[in-house]
């Protein structure tokens, strides 16, 4: 029997793969034990209805790549589908999520995210082999290893690397568009035209924030042919050849796009006439003096010439439109997103090996004139994408930035191994370091990938103090994780304050359930009294500053555990007048929806009689009132409600904003 030869590739190539195997066990499990995220049914159902009928009306917020490959694991069985056809009409966003989480809820939950979950995670495997192959082709095999065992272990791409989320489409088609564009430019041919060409494509159908990245190709391509000027042709000339192969390759990658929207312009099937403008879109979602700006027009001329998709048109107007949300750092509340939200979170996210050997990466450059074109088209990426999030206003999580990842990790890794090149001793420390790193990954913060923080900063447990109110801690990842514990501790008495509450949570989950943050279905919860006992457990969602005072009794007791970073568990006898009064508001807000506002308003009252002094309950009341057509009361309790919110304008801003539209309404 012939014995088997180790040669140095072959290791290398087993190393790979024994690396890569790890991570895609971390991604499964992921996958098995964090319960569904708020964002994931509707774009599990969207999905569904793409493959199902190109129905491309629901959830055009977002491109369909991420989707597509996700449902096409629902693709081999039949399913109880949502009470309208399938392209019949758009989809409002509140239908469509109430919609999502009843498909998945009446057709088995964990089946149906277990499956899709799997289907997504395979851009993450992608994304592993290509960083591993761009660190070889531009460093070597030490680099290539080095890169691929620090994005194997590092906990923010395992964290959303298996969610049906469009987050890790845009970083492997990110990374994989920007290495496609490295080989054209060292080797132009028609080959490597075709597959950059096809990796724009993609990176276009994976996210909207996308477009950020194509004017920073563009620049790196006049980049490359100036400072790497070759051939006897003049400059100039090179240039403005090159410029017209870009916008070739973006002309293909707009095909591609299309292709992914099945050639259709309109968003849903057989319709004669456009059926969602997003120009008007753009004008509903933002302020008045935006909708009136340069980039209204923009999209009316767009939306007239008809070159892109119209569902991709509406998705990219949202993103505009937008403008901000609600930012919360350490304890407090801001109004709008803050320029050092993106910083904090990179250097509190990001792994402890990431952050010590990225320095090492990013003066590579100077020292090493050979690797200087390389570096550039793994540096200038990341650095303009994470420049242009400071003047983002909407801070709701690092997966926001997640694209920047694989570049500074194939840079960090080069500047690693070229270091220990010229300090012997250094590959000692480089490769404890990486053992560091996989422990932690894989023995100290597994399953709580998504509440992660380096221990610079606390961990798991203390990430909730630095962002207590967005994903980088909780998006409703950890309610199988509650039932574990309750069935574990024998716990069957017991009150819940979710980041998210309705049907998606676990069967096994038996508390009653509290004013959480978010609503999932359409069910009516029961209110609550004044005054509870027993185990309480609490999202950090729910507690100041994201949540108020509401339950700030409760929070300044001491918890007896904690679970998955951002669920606290507390025992004894409290009183929340607040969250009682919430509870009567979250139900007037839903009756005054379905439409029973003489219903919505007596939970209205029942609201102030027990918390006067707070805004909600009286807004509440005064969109009631005026749907029943009794204006002069209605004026005068919203008119109460936004001088109330006064006190706050920070956390009632969204409230603010209606209370006002409704006032303006009555007018």
């Amino acid at each position: 029997m012939t014995p088997i030869v180790f040669t140095r590739n072959r290791l290398v190539a087993l190393l790979a793969l024994t690396i890569l195997g790890l991570f895609a066990f971390q991604l499964w499990y992921q996958a098995v034990r964090s319960s569904t995220t708020i964002d994931e049914p509707i774009h599990i159902l969207a999905g569904h209805r793409y493959w199902q009928c190109s129905d491309f009306g629901i959830n055009p917020e977002h491109p369909p790549l991420a989707k597509l490959v996700a449902a096409a694991a629902l693709n081999f069985r039949a399913w109880i589908e949502p009470s309208w056809g399938c392209g019949s009409r758009m989809t409002p966003p509140d239908e469509g999520f109430v919609a999502a989480r009843t498909f998945l809820t009446v057709n088995g939950m964990d089946g149906i995210v277990f499956s899709t979950r799997l289907a997504a995670a395979s851009l993450s495997v992608l994304l592993a082999v290509l960083v591993f192959l761009a660190a070889l082709e531009m460093f070597g095999r030490s680099e290539a290893l080095t890169a691929l065992a620090l994005l194997a272990f590092e906990p923010n791409l395992i964290a959303h690397g298996a969610l049906v989320t469009t987050d890790m489409a845009l970083v492997a088609t990110a990374f994989g568009a920007a290495y496609a564009l490295y080989r054209f430019r060292i080797k132009p041919n028609v080959g490597n035209f075709l597959i950059i060409s096809l990796a724009l494509g993609l990176m276009l159908a994976a996210k909207h924030s996308a477009v950020i990245f194509v004017p920073v190709f563009f620049g790196l391509l006049v980049a490359d042919v100036t400072l790497f000027h070759q051939g006897e042709s003049r400059l100039g000339k090179q240039l403005l050849g090159q410029s017209a192969v870009f916008a070739g390759l973006i002309c293909f990658g707009v095909i591609v796009l299309w292709a992914f929207y099945g050639f259709r312009y309109s968003a849903i099937p057989n319709a004669s006439e456009s059926t969602a403008s997003a120009v008007d879109y753009f004008g509903a979602s933002a302020h008045a003096s935006v909708a009136k700006s340069l980039a209204a027009k923009a999209f009316s001329c767009v939306s007239y010439t008809r070159i892109l998709p119209e569902a991709y048109l509406v998705g990219l107007a949202d993103v505009m439109a937008m403008g901000s949300r609600k930012a919360f750092i350490f304890d407090r509340s801001y109004a709008t997103g803050q320029w050092f939200y993106f910083p904090l979170a990179f250097l509190v996210k990001s792994s402890v090996a990431l952050l010590l050997l990225l320095p090492l990466g990013l003066v590579l450059p100077v020292f090493n004139p050979e690797k200087r074109r390389a570096m550039m088209f793994l540096l200038v990426p990341p650095l303009v994408f994470f420049a242009v999030s400071l003047t983002s206003k909407l801070n709701i999580g690092v997966r926001h930035i997640l694209p920047i990842y694989p570049f500074l990790i194939v840079a960090a890794a080069a500047g690693a191994v070229a270091f220990t090149r010229r300090v012997q001793f250094f590959r000692y420390v480089v490769f404890g370091l990486l053992l560091f790193h996989a422990a932690t990954s894989l023995f100290r913060v597994a399953p709580h990938y998504l509440a992660f923080s380096n221990d610079f900063w606390g961990g798991v447990n203390k990430t909730h103090r630095v962002f207590p109110g967005d994903s980088n801690t909780e998006w409703g990842q950890n309610d199988k994780l509650v039932a574990e514990y309750l069935a574990r501790e024998n716990i069957t008495d017991c009150w819940y304050a979710p980041y998210q509450y309705g049907d998606v949570l676990p069967a096994a989950l038996s508390c009653r359930l509290l004013p959480g943050t978010f609503v999932s279905n359409q069910r009516l919860l029961e209110p609550i009294p004044p005054v509870i006992e027993g185990t309480v457990l609490l999202s950090t969602t729910v507690l100041p500053p994201r949540g108020s005072d509401n339950y700030l009794p409760i929070a300044q007791s001491k918890p007896i555990a904690q679970i998955g970073g951002s669920v606290f568990v507390y025992q004894g006898r409290f009183a929340i007048p607040l969250a009682s009064s919430l509870s009567y508001v979250t139900r007037s807000e839903e009756l005054t929806r379905l439409q029973h506002f003489e219903e919505a308003a007596a939970d209205a009252r029942r609201a102030i009689e027990i918390a006067p002094e707070t805004p909600r309950p009286h807004l509440a009341l005064g969109i009631a009132l005026a749907r029943l057509g009794r204006t002069a009361a209605a004026r005068g309790e919203l008119e109460t409600a936004i001088r109330l919110m006064e006190s706050n304008p920070a956390l009632y801003r969204d409230a603010d904003r209606r209370g006002r539209q409704e006032l303006e309404r009555l007018k």
